[in-house]
């Protein structure tokens, strides 16, 4: 219903229709919008004076304006006869839903006669704001055109359902108005119920609950759930088959469905796509104006007045054709394609780089290595985003080792099911990796999960530090040889106290996780500012 509203709308008002009238080309006005865009035209441009000269010119070219062009709607903002010398510009002004009218030349007579009865002046013109047709009227005036009395009905039910109260979802007997809605639980209350069922403590006191008007309106903004894959139903899309051109979920590629294609972030891709969005812009606002459309059709059918019914099914089915043939004549034919012919060129640059003088960098650029991974480690987006087939945890490292500097990476979290603990740290080459990172003397890690940490070494845990995970948090590990320490941190945050001392010797990159779990590791980043000033000081 609520995408049949701009259906109900005057082009002229931006209001809902008042006393609608059907113009020839289909198109409704309210009434008293139709008489405040009237102009009265030259009576030697009438198209009976055209008849009675004998130029042959019929009424339906006379109301034709792409080929009379009556009006001329110019950049300036302004409409005037076309070829009228007589007749004076008249200023364009724009309605409140942006369809661009034009006010009456001169001011109607006055009279004391009704809006409906009251006479128009002679060789009165009107042009329908929407398809830019021009009519004129009559010896009737605006009597000749015949009234939408469907539409009215229409108007009438959606506007006693838009005010209809909101009913409480709890209420076991006669369902009293709802006062509050929460958003959290997505229920309505009434003010007995909210108290019994929802009572202002415990976990229910963190809560938002909001107007019920004010809630509706945020059920139907809430975002769409995550897409999940066909073939799997229980797994979230996470990659991008480039070859395929479709996502897939990691159990698509532990099958092997894609093994020799090249796989990405489905995140990465969504950036590299972002082109088609004025596309998908153009088809959307097409999309709901058609589907205002339809839903105005089929309560039209619903209506139980013949005479009305009969009166107005010919317009609508002119435009639904209409609508139909716009559909057809490339309102979906791509306007602009995903693949670009670019060329660069880097002799500038090249010649600015040859006159550098380099200094020594202290950032490193590595991947995963699917080497010496576990077996049931997923790797995509070349060796960077990894997730797990097991619901054990598996270990996986980077392929650059450290023995002496400091150095900094980053791991964001691409996915979070079901309160799993990943473990994130440093290791030998020979740590087990069909265990928790940590367990073994191999291995320094921070696991976490979504509420705390805990450090853990030769399987002990210690310094439980409050603050977790979730989707999109970012890990970052400091591994200072320098210092001979080990410092985790969370969303840019330092996590508890410097985890470890005394490390000394040839460390990799660790993460352990499970099938829960899908991790994007981000390297050659400078070290922390916060932390080379502090290191500086010492």
């Amino acid at each position: 219903m609520e995408e049949m509203e701009e259906e109900l709308k005057c082009p002229v008002c931006g209001s809902f229709y008042r006393e609608p009238i059907i113009l020839p080309c289909s198109h409704n006005l309210c009434q008293a919008c139709a008489r405040n865009i009237l102009v009265q035209t030259p009576e030697s441009e009438s198209p009976q004076s055209r008849r009675a000269s004998g130029s042959g010119v019929s009424d339906y070219d006379y109301l034709d304006l792409d080929k009379m062009s009556l009006y001329s709607e110019a950049d300036s903002g302004y409409g005037s006869y076309g070829g009228f010398a007589s007749a004076p510009t008249t200023p364009c002004q724009k309605s409140p839903n942006g369809v661009r009218v034009f006010p009456p030349a001169m001011p109607p007579p006055p009279t004391h006669l009704s809006p409906a009865l009251a006479s128009v002046p002679r060789n009165s013109c009107i042009t329908c704001p929407q398809c830019h047709r021009s009519l004129i009227l009559d010896d009737r005036g605006l009597r000749g055109f015949p009234k939408n009395r469907v539409l009215e009905g229409v108007i009438d039910r959606y506007q006693q359902s838009k005010a209809a109260a909101l009913k409480c979802q709890l209420c076991e007997k006669a369902p009293k108005e709802a006062t509050v809605m929460c958003e959290q639980c997505d229920v309505f209350y009434c003010d007995p119920c909210r108290l019994r069922c929802h009572p202002p403590r415990g976990p229910l006191a963190k809560h938002r609950l909001v107007p019920p008007a004010q809630g509706r309106v945020s059920r139907r903004l809430s975002p769409r759930k995550v897409s999940t894959c066909t073939d799997h139903e229980l797994e979230n899309h996470s990659m991008y088959c480039v070859q395929c051109k479709m996502p897939v979920c990691y159990q698509c590629l532990e099958e092997g469905k894609h093994s020799s294609h090249e796989v990405k972030a489905l995140g990465a891709m969504w950036k590299l796509h972002k082109v088609v969005r004025d596309q998908i812009s153009h088809c959307t606002v097409k999309l709901r104006q058609t589907t205002g459309l339809m839903e105005y059709c089929l309560e039209v059918i619903k209506e139980n007045d013949p005479s009305g019914f009969l009166q107005i099914s010919d317009a609508l089915i002119r435009r639904v054709h209409l609508t139909e043939d716009q559909w057809g004549k490339g309102t979906l034919t791509p306007r602009m394609t995903t693949d670009f012919d670019l060329s660069l060129d880097n002799s500038p640059l090249l010649q600015s780089i040859h006159q550098l003088d380099f200094v020594q960098v202290k950032v490193a650029w590595f991947a995963f290595d699917p080497g010496s991974a576990h077996s049931d480690i997923i790797f995509s987006n070349d060796n960077l985003t990894v997730t797990c087939s097991s619901y054990d945890d598996r270990v996986v490292l980077g392929k650059t080792g450290f023995s002496k500097g400091v150095h900094y990476w980053e791991l964001t979290i691409d996915r979070y099911d079901n309160h799993p603990d990943p473990a994130f740290g440093v290791a030998r080459m020979d740590v087990m990796k069909d265990v928790m990172l940590g367990k073994d003397d191999k291995a320094w890690a921070m696991y976490v999960d979504n509420n705390r940490s805990w450090f853990m070494h030769n399987n002990s845990h210690t310094n439980r530090t409050e603050g977790g995970i979730t989707k999109g948090a970012t890990i970052g590990v400091l591994l200072d040889l320098n210092r001979k320490t080990l410092t985790f941190f969370i969303n840019d945050e330092q996590q508890g106290p410097i985890a470890f001392e005394n490390m000394e010797g040839l460390f990799f990159p660790a993460v352990s996780l499970n099938r829960n779990v899908q991790v994007t590791l981000h390297t050659g980043l400078p070290v922390p500012d916060f932390y080379s000033s502090r290191a500086s000081i010492a």
